[in-house]
């Protein structure tokens, strides 16, 4: 099977070109509105709300498609949600009533929905987010995977040290959120895969050795035991009173918990790409690496500049790659080509790309691109062979779509 890449709105490309049950791992990083007030949203009201992020207002209008998506849950169209799903929906439109806030969640059920559909009984699901929709996002989840013998296995909370928001009346925000859950009991999870490394510091605690390996002296818990549960007790212990006292034997490695101090791409890393929401590589290979196999596929249906496509590449995983920015798709096979070799085009299909004048007409004319700004950044990204820069002015750019700069090796 080739590695797949598509260009087009995601929901359109799960329900069109993914199978049933042919995914075994789907991680996405959807836009989190994390420029918002959810208190603004809540109200629905104020032209500060729109200003502080035009771009969120433009994907996220209370309008038809938003009102179409809404009735599509209400009559369950599909046939894929679950009753708990469209009675929180309800409760949300009495909640909310019809605005920002809730056009973005009624994108977002379709969505998961499609992606439990497309997932194996064996499947894995992480969804990262951020705290402005976390809440929201468990109840959405809560209510497609675990009302169909489904589960909810960790709220992992990725920190960094740079970045994020700063505040003089808040606390500096300095992490994201990410829901893995899993369609059933019987899942894949590699944990010797994931062990971090013992700092030379963790390796001294494991001081006394013998035939297993290294080991520990701690206690064992025991009820009125004078030592308890107490880790590194003497030697004396055991050889006076072994009853209380057990090994504990140094693992492969230090077994992972549910926060990850990961840090972000800074300005001079060797993978930034430019890319506003880019990834750490390592956030994505924890993932990957846990919850998947070699050969087994993994979808990312909001993939930005690729950097889970990238990852299961390395990993030697099968991917699917979808996005609904042409700059995103040029992108990520500049990026995949860059690292790998331009060979590997030839191992992976792109799909909804214009590959003749009916199509590209086709773009020029989608209705939910009115500026035709998707149309410019294929035009311009195509025939300069992904070196041209977008201009992104909305108007009054003297009908300059991008630029390319060219080295004249002989004016010198």
């Amino acid at each position: 099977m080739k590695n797949k890449l598509y260009y087009g709105d995601n929901i359109d490309i799960l329900r069109k070109s993914v199978k049933d049950e042919s995914v075994d791992l789907c991680y996405i990083d959807p836009p989190f509105n994390s420029k918002r007030n959810y208190n603004k949203i809540y109200n629905n009201i104020g032209k500060d709300d729109k200003a502080q992020s035009i771009a969120f207002v433009d994907t996220w209008e209370w309008n038809t498609a938003a009102e179409a998506g809404l009735q599509e849950i209400m009559t369950n169209s599909r046939g894929i949600l679950p009753a708990q799903a469209i009675t929180f929906t309800v409760g949300l439109q009495k909640m909310l009533s019809k605005g920002s806030l809730l056009a973005y969640l009624v994108s977002m059920t379709l969505r998961i929905a499609e992606i439990h559909r497309v997932l194996k009984p064996t499947g894995s699901f992480y969804l990262h987010c951020d705290p402005t929709a976390s809440h929201y996002l468990k109840l959405v989840l809560d209510s497609i995977f675990c009302s169909q013998g489904g589960d909810f296995i960790n709220e992992i909370v990725w920190c960094y040290g740079i970045g994020g928001r700063v505040s003089k009346r808040a606390y500096g925000r300095r992490h994201d959120t990410l829901f893995f859950y899993t369609k059933s009991d019987s899942y894949t999870f590699n944990y010797d895969d994931i062990l971090d490394e013992w700092s030379e510091m963790g390796k001294a605690k494991f001081k006394y050795e013998d035939e297993k390996g290294r080991y520990r002296l701690i206690g064992r818990f025991l009820k009125d035991s004078p030592i308890k549960g107490h880790r590194d007790v003497s030697s004396k212990w055991e050889i006076n009173h072994p009853e209380l006292v057990q090994r504990y034997y140094m693992k492969a490695g230090k077994s992972q918990v549910d926060w990850w101090n990961i840090p972000p791409i800074n300005q001079v890393a060797k993978e930034r790409l430019g890319y506003p929401t880019q990834k750490p590589e390592a956030l994505l290979e924890r993932i990957i690496k846990a919850s998947s196999n070699e050969g087994h596929v993994v979808l990312d249906a909001f993939c930005g500049c690729g950097t889970t496509v990238a990852v299961a590449q390395k990993l030697k995983r099968q991917w699917i790659g979808v996005d609904i920015t042409y700059q995103s798709i040029s992108l990520i096979l500049k990026r995949l080509t860059d690292t790998n070799g331009p060979d590997i085009i030839k191992d992976i299909t792109v799909s909804g790309v214009p590959v003749d004048r009916e199509s590209a007409i086709a773009l020029a004319n989608r209705t939910d691109d009115k500026t035709r700004k998707e149309f410019e950044k294929w035009a311009v990204l195509t025939y300069s062979n992904t070196r041209a820069l977008i201009n992104e002015k909305r108007g009054g750019d003297g009908g300059i779509d991008g630029r390319v700069y060219i080295l004249d090796s002989f004016g010198q």
